[in-house]
């Protein structure tokens, strides 16, 4: 049995796990970034919309959020759905699964609203590599559990920081990305 779901709504897509995805399905999910991931069914948590699934040839554990996903397919059917009865082979690890799903929140909040400018995109991954605590709050990139901001238009002059001394250092980082960009941007191809 072959089933694919394209831009599921999340209502529909989570009809379709309870009643016609019986754990232990072998199933294939797509997410907005082309990555494919086949795998089988673990768990399914209805309340955050979270797939738990244990991809091939791994005692990993991966989460996905369906609200993300692109693309579901069933590969094979699991007998049975007697939700609750199954239980995985291995016993999975709590911190795994705490690990998988801090990650998968991580990539969420990363993930940059399409109206952003590339400047602002490429700003973001700079400032990641220094401050791995950052997110996007509408168009601005806030760092550090809140303790700076960078508005647009990412200049210097749009940086806001709880103290002087953070928001010096984020504005050298802004600086020092632009004069950098600017050259990028006045070398031909």
């Amino acid at each position: 049995m072959s089933m694919v779901a394209h831009s599921y709504e999340h209502s529909t897509m989570a009809q379709e796990l309870q009643q016609y995805v019986p754990l232990g399905s072998i199933i294939t999910c797509k997410d907005p970034y082309d990555n494919k991931t086949e795998g089988e069914l673990v768990a399914v948590d209805e309340p955050t919309g979270m797939i738990i699934m244990r991809p091939t040839n791994t005692d990993n554990v991966t989460v996905l959020n369906r609200n993300l996903l692109v693309e579901f397919e069933v590969v094979k059917k699991a007998q049975s759905n007697a939700r609750g009865v199954f239980m995985p082979e291995k016993l999975v690890n709590d911190s795994h699964v705490r690990r998988a799903i801090e990650a998968k929140e991580d990539a969420v909040r990363s993930v940059c609203p399409s109206d952003v400018s590339d400047a602002g995109r490429e700003l973001f991954k700079v400032i990641g590599k220094t401050y791995p605590k950052l997110e996007w709050r509408g168009l601005s990139i806030v760092g550090m559990d809140g303790d700076f901001k960078v508005n647009p238009p990412y200049l210097s002059s749009n940086v806001e920081g709880c103290t002087d001394t953070l928001q010096t250092r984020i504005k050298k980082v802004v600086d020092k990305f632009h004069a950098d960009y600017k050259k990028s941007q006045d070398t031909p191809s």
